[in-house]
């Protein structure tokens, strides 16, 4: 299949100033003297997407992700590079971008369509379609200023969706909608798989490792992985909880005692790094390592830790993600009813355990964090080892409504005639 968008060496430069003043001094100055900084917010970008490919695009904040799609749907130019866009774009960025909010929304979807296009029979044509999926009722004829953010981007959506676009782009639009227009939009854009080329952002990862073929990772402007969704998400992650450790020689094994225990892949470590996690060991109903768990099994976790530090309040905790990079579950020593301890200057060993809930069959991967603080959401991340378990839960075929399982806590059934 031939490409249908080619990015190569694309960068967008922006100058920042510290005072509105600094713009007028630099554009008088006869001496050329720069009063500005360059910000790049996309830097050196290369990529290639085919068509009928679904493609997401994920990162922390300030990655470039919206920047890049402003460019490509020619909301933005670039400083720097080219861009090749072949094909009809149908683009869902800003919430209102597109649209004349003294419009209604009848007005709005004939201004949209004539500026992807297409002709007043065309649009005709289209209508009872694009009305049916947003659902908006009557609202349709009022102007969109009076809507709601969410019947907002349910008609954005329908015009976007159902004018069978070559190029379909969407950033962050969905995460304003209910869960169940949510699920609509993303049957929908199954549905265009392999006839449209779909381009999305989104903080739904579940989603995105469902309908992306693959997903491209960008920090700092840069793309950072490209390639299959499940890897990508596994690297967001890295992203999102700090700089990775590259100081390797820093991290010294003593193999000489806990010879059980595991040392962590030092490409997994992130944080702060004033403590070091320099061995684990799990067990799982008393047996070491093992790779199977299922609901009411003991779940140990003991970390041999190297601290340069005092640390008056740690926390200690674990999160549970699936094969998806979604959170299932997680707690911390802090948010659980057990005593609190400290972690003195030198080697600690630290010894936790919990229970394993009745969860949906399937793997799952168990990152262990250290913190420092008082706050679970305002803490120093001093060590984490991501990703560092990998284990298999079993439900032995018992059938699991969502997520986890909850049980009933009253039944009864009675005559009442």
């Amino acid at each position: 299949m031939d490409n249908v968008i080619s990015v190569k060496d694309l960068s967008k430069v922006y100058r920042l100033y510290d005072k509105p003043i600094d713009r007028l001094k630099e554009s008088l100055n006869i001496f050329h003297k720069s009063y500005h900084k360059e910000y790049y917010a996309l830097n050196n970008l290369s990529f290639d997407i085919k068509r009928g490919e679904t493609v997401g695009i994920i990162g922390i904040n300030g990655a470039g992700k919206s920047t890049l799609l402003k460019i490509i749907t020619g909301v933005l130019t670039p400083t720097g590079g080219n861009i090749e866009v072949k094909g009809k774009i149908s683009a869902l960025l800003e919430l209102g971008a597109g649209f004349n909010m003294e419009y209604t929304g009848i007005e709005n979807i004939y201004l949209n369509g004539t500026m992807m296009g297409f002709s007043k029979e065309e649009v005709d044509k289209k209508l009872d379609d694009i009305l049916d999926f947003a659902d908006i009722g009557d609202f349709v004829n009022q102007p969109v200023k009076t809507y709601s953010s969410g019947m907002f981007v349910r008609l954005a959506f329908a015009v976007a969706i159902n004018v069978e676009p070559d190029i379909l782009v969407i950033d962050e639009a969905l995460s304003v909608g209910d869960v169940f227009f949510q699920q609509k939009c993303y049957k929908k854009i199954k549905e265009l798989a392999g006839k449209s080329t779909v381009l999305i952002v989104s903080h739904d990862l579940n989603a995105m490792t469902k309908f992306c073929e693959r997903i491209i990772v960008m920090s700092a402007g840069q793309k950072v992985f490209d390639g299959e969704p499940n890897e990508a998400i596994a690297k967001y992650f890295k992203l999102k909880q700090g700089a990775l450790r590259n100081d390797k020689k820093s991290i010294e094994l003593n193999n000489s005692d806990f010879e059980m225990y595991k040392a962590p892949d030092e490409n997994s470590y992130s944080g702060k790094m004033d403590v070091i996690i320099e061995k684990y060991f799990y067990s799982i109903d008393n047996e070491p390592f093992s790779e199977v768990c299922q609901k009411d099994d003991e779940f140990k976790i003991s970390l041999v830790i190297n601290s340069k530090i005092d640390i008056e309040s740690p926390i200690i905790g674990f999160q549970i993600r699936d094969k998806y990079g979604n959170e299932v579950f997680g707690q911390t020593s802090l948010t659980s009813p057990v005593e609190q301890g400290a972690i003195k200057q030198g080697r600690n060993i630290i010894n936790f355990a919990f229970d394993w809930p009745e969860i949906r069959e399937g793997d799952y991967f168990i990152t262990i964090g250290i913190g420092n603080g008082t706050e679970v959401l305002n803490q120093v991340e001093e060590c984490w080892i991501n990703n560092t378990i990998h284990i298999t839960a079993t439900t032995h075929g018992k059938t699991i409504f969502g997520i986890f399982n909850h049980d009933m806590k009253e039944f009864e059934i009675s005559k009442i005639d």
